[in-house]
Formats: C-alpha cells, structure tokens, sequence
C-alpha cells in the first residue's frame, strides 16, 4: 500500500477546527496564494513577553509560499548566515504518521499527523525579517519519524564542512519504505526509530548515523574545542518506573569518520555508584560526583544485525553477555502502540537498556535537550535538561533504577551541570544540579515545571517548559499559568525568572477530535530556542511554539480490520509558530 499523499490546502484565518470524522478531508477556509518572496505571518503571535520586549510572529503552521507550507508541530532551530543580509534557518517538523497515542478501545482519540518527519529550510531576512525563501530538505519520503531538536555542527565543533544533525524521538516500530505503520516488530521489511540523521550541507546528502546510538533522541550536542568530532546525545526515554535515560557521546577522528559511522558510542557511568541514580541526588543537593564515560561495543550502540536486520534482544552474541531476556511485561518497559498488557518493545533499543544497565550507565528520568556554556574558558561546561515525568500529588514514587522505592521523587525535571576534562571528553570532573524544578506535591508556579529545551549565551541560559498533564491547569484558572520560558542569568547571585509565557487565545479545543472545549493552560509549549543576536541585535530569539489542542486540518485515516491493530486513526495537522523574539539582558 503506498504512503498516503496529501495535497495542500490553503488557509489563512487560525480558526481551529475540531471535527468528527467524515468521509471527506476538513479543512480551513481556502486564500489566494501568497507571493513566494518577502514573507511574514499575519496571524497573532502565540507568545506573551514578560520582560518587556518584543514578539514577532514569523511563520504561522499552515502559511505557504508557492509549494512551500509551514507544517506542523515546529520544533528544533539552527541558524547559519546566508549572504550578507540574510540567514538560513533549519526548522525540524516533529510529525509522524505512527499514531501517538494509540488505543484500541477509543477510536476517537488515535490521531497522527499527515506526513513523517520534515525539515524546513528558511531564508529570512535580517532587516524586514520576512521569509524570503522557503523549502524542504527533509521530506515524507525520507521516512524518518519525530524529528526534535538539531544542531548545525561546523568548524569549532571539529567538523571540516557543516553537517545539520537532527534526532528521532520515539521508540516505534516503522516500515522501511511506504506506509510507516502499523509495522511488525523485528521484521526485515521494518526498523526501531530513535535513530540520528545527518545532512551534508555542501552535498546535499542525507545519511542516518546507526552507531551514534539507537535510543530515544532528543538532540545530538558537538562539543567545542576537542579539535575532533564529540557529539552529545540524550535518551529522552518514555518510561517511569524504573527510570531508564542515559548521557551518551559519539567520538570519532573527524567528520569523515562520524559520516562514515567509524567512531564509537560512549556512556556516561559515576564513579560513585552511591550517586548513579537521579534520585541518588534528593532536592537541594549540593552533591557532585566524578564520572567517565564507557565504550559502548559498536554492534549494540548500531543495534543492527550481520545482515542489515535490527537487533532483538535474542540476537544479542555471547561475547556481549546474549542472548538478552526479552522486555518484561511488567510495564517497566515502553509497550507497543495501543497495548496496554504484555511484553514491550524489543529491539535496539531494549538491548541498549539492557547493556546500560548491566555496565551501571547513570540512570537519569528524561534527558531532552543539551547546551554548552559559552563563556570564555567554559565551553567544558554543558548544561542537561532532565524533563522528569510530571509527577502528580496522588502518583506512587514507584522504584529507581537500581530498584529502591523513590522517596523523594522529584520529577518535575531539573537542570544538570556537568563539567568536562578540557583534554579528555571521556572524563567528567563534575556532575551536580544547577536548577531544582517544581519537587512539590502541588504545583509551584516560581519553579521550572518539566523544563524541556535549553539554549545558553554568554549572560545566561534559557528554558522552556513543556507540563505533562499533571502540571497543566484547567481552562481558565485563575491561579493557573502556561507553560513558560524561564532567564537563569549568570553572576555572583544568580536569577531565574521567566521571561516568556505561551499564549493559548486561540485554543478552542482539545486533542479528542469529537470535543470542543478549551484545552488545558499549559497544553502548548514553547519549544525549540536559539540565540540569534549575531545577526539581529542583542537579545534578540528565534522560537517554535506547538499549539497540540489547535487543530489546522483534519481527515480520516486508512481502514485498519487486522488485528492487533483493528482502529482507524485521525490525520490532524496541529498549529504552531515560528516568532523572532527580544529578551532584555540576553
């Protein structure tokens, strides 16, 4: 069956729609084209600035140039120059046709997005700031799934030519080529996503990376000042209790070598294994511990068979302590889309669990996103977002990963500091926490709640917020906030304030595509940050908003009748934004 092609469809007034499924697509109403030059969005910008700078909208989901639409779910951003009045900026597109979530007792609710995972390929210009070229470098035909954060790699990161690196986050079985899913787990035909793509950006070439390990990414961060390629990536796992996330590095001699998938995967390990555990560190821990990383053996961090195949835990050789026992059923591993009982997920990433943690691999909750200080003589200093799980007041604790029952849980994430040997980037001199998130049973609007990705400058760092649904507050609350985009600036006492609020105005409904109420504050979330100020001025950002209860386009997806299968699903195209932002003292 080939993968469903949507045209199209134009629509300028951001009225959401929220449908019950028909036979025919739904979309909003139908505008004359836009010139293909000298672009901006006229549609209200989905951010509040409260720290009295500006908000520009720039791109709005749904906006077109010529062939060119801004699709959904806008997420990671890099930025290069282009000419001398211009940048080039890269938008990662988090889409995936697997439905996310996926029950087979509530049709309803099982929704996917109209295309696999894109990558937008923008020209702004610097004094109008309005688009003035738009295309795609990674498209529907490229079948990769859940594209979050990317990182432009260039010379001072040890690359002799630019290479975008970009991630997959999910844990999804997928076809190898034409319709993505439903896909049998271990067939020849289908791979385990959680993979790193990477683009030439001289040859136009891209290339997944296996080896730089197959776990639930988030962002791949190159490191500055080895003179080689140091490339740091997060598992941004999907599973509480116990928690499974890890650090890793992909090491090689050169960019050849990492294009040519000839470096090795590292692992993160404490040299205290008193503290190798997230909970290991209660909040308000002043503690830190030395660490190093580990050589993970290339066959597990590829997760491939001899023969191309992915790797099942039973494929697993002897010399690496295989065959490994399947996932459990226990629930202490990601399930299958839709199951809610049974065995999880095998495949790559199960065996990189496995090995994680029979070498003691530092465990920690949900690592999303990576930057590095950029103050002089501090680029060894890399700061971690950990999302943590947005833990209610009424959640058990459940067990840590060395299987001790959590007593101080703490899982409304926190930011990580971790200092690097300036010679070695296999030796840690230093992990501590630098910023607590919200550790109460109720929610503290002056902390961080589920902090999700991160940028630095030489003055501070900036975070944005993603609350999971047991951090979000009902529509209208009056005691309620959006999620946020906080400012830690640097200095003798430092401060943490947000800056940024998500604005929800024009949210009507939720993801159930057969409800019309409001959706929850803090649904949407500010995502995908940058410093741009090299190119327009002090302070200045350029940010992605995804707006999940805001519904551009809806239609019905294929008829599914085989089991374990056996619900059709909604195409839906969410709204969201790109918007040049001003943050005083940035």
């Amino acid at each position: 069956m080939p993968k469903i092609q949507r045209g199209l469809v134009r629509r300028r007034a951001l009225v959401p729609i929220m449908v019950l499924l028909v036979a025919t697509m739904t979309a909003a109403p139908v505008a004359a084209a836009r010139p293909e030059a000298n672009f901006i969005t006229d549609q209200d910008a989905m951010l509040w600035n409260l720290a009295g700078g500006s908000v520009e909208p720039i791109l709005t989901v749904g906006d077109e140039m010529g062939s060119y639409m801004f699709d959904a779910i806008p997420d990671g951003i890099s930025v290069a120059s282009w000419g001398s009045n211009s940048v080039k900026v890269f938008v990662n597109h988090e889409t995936s046709t697997v439905p996310f979530p996926y029950s087979t007792s509530s049709p309803g609710g099982n929704l996917n997005d109209f295309t696999d995972s894109l990558v937008s390929k923008l020209r702004i210009n610097r004094s109008t700031h309005k688009v003035t070229a738009a295309s795609l470098i990674l498209d529907d035909g490229d079948d990769v799934h859940r594209l979050c954060s990317n990182f432009l790699a260039t010379s001072i990161h040890g690359f002799d030519r630019p290479i975008l690196l970009t991630n997959e986050e999910g844990i999804d079985w997928v076809n190898r080529a034409g319709l993505q899913w439903p896909a049998t787990e271990g067939a020849d035909t289908a791979r385990q996503i959680g993979a790193v793509v990477a683009r030439d950006l001289g040859t136009g070439v891209n290339r997944i990376i296996w080896g730089m390990g197959r776990h639930n990414h988030e962002n791949s961060l190159p490191l500055k000042g080895y003179g080689y390629p140091v490339v740091l990536s997060g598992d941004d796992s999907f599973v509480t209790s116990p928690n499974q996330s890890q650090v890793y590095s992909y090491i090689a001699d050169s960019r050849a070598d990492l294009w040519n998938d000839e470096g090795e995967l590292w692992a993160f390990v404490s040299d205290d294994l008193a503290y190798d555990d997230y909970y290991d560190f209660v909040p308000g821990s002043t503690h830190s511990v030395t660490g190093h990383f580990i050589q993970v053996p290339k066959e597990i961090a590829t997760g491939r068979n001899p023969d191309g195949s992915d790797m099942m835990a039973a494929d697993v050789p002897a010399e690496f302590g295989g065959p490994y026992d399947p996932p459990p059923s226990d629930g202490a591993w990601q399930r299958p889309p839709g199951a809610t009982s049974g065995p999880g997920v095998d495949g790559p990433q199960w065996v990189l669990e496995t090995w994680s943690d029979e070498h003691n691999v530092f465990s920690f909750v949900r690592v999303e996103d990576m930057a590095y200080d950029k103050r002089q003589g501090m680029r060894n200093v890399v700061y971690i977002v950990d999302s943590g799980r947005g833990r209610g007041p009424s959640d058990s604790a459940g067990l840590d990963s060395d299987g001790n029952a959590v007593v101080n849980k703490s899982t409304n994430g926190r930011i990580w500091k971790m200092v690097f040997d300036k010679n070695d980037p296999t030796v840690v001199t230093s992990l501590s926490i630098l910023i607590e998130g919200d550790d109460s049973p109720t929610k503290t609007l002056t902390e961080i709640r589920q902090p999700d990705n991160i940028e630095t400058t030489k003055k501070g760092i900036y975070i944005t917020e993603d609350p999971g649904s047991s951090q979000q507050f009902a529509p209208g609350d009056l005691a309620g906030k959006n999620a946020r985009v906080w400012q830690y600036k640097f200095g003798a006492v430092p401060t943490l304030n947000p800056v940024l609020e998500v604005n929800q105005d024009a949210d009507e409904g939720d993801t159930d595509v057969d409800s019309s109420s409001e959706g929850s504050m803090g649904a949407w979330e500010a995502s995908g940050i940058i410093d741009v100020s090299q190119w327009f001025g002090p302070g200045m950002f350029l940010i992605t908003v995804q707006a999940h209860t805001l519904f551009i386009e809806t239609a019905p997806g294929p008829d599914i009748n085989d089991p374990p299968t056996g619900i059709d699903w909604t195409y839906k195209r969410e709204g969201g934004q790109l918007l040049l932002v001003k943050i005083p003292g940035g």
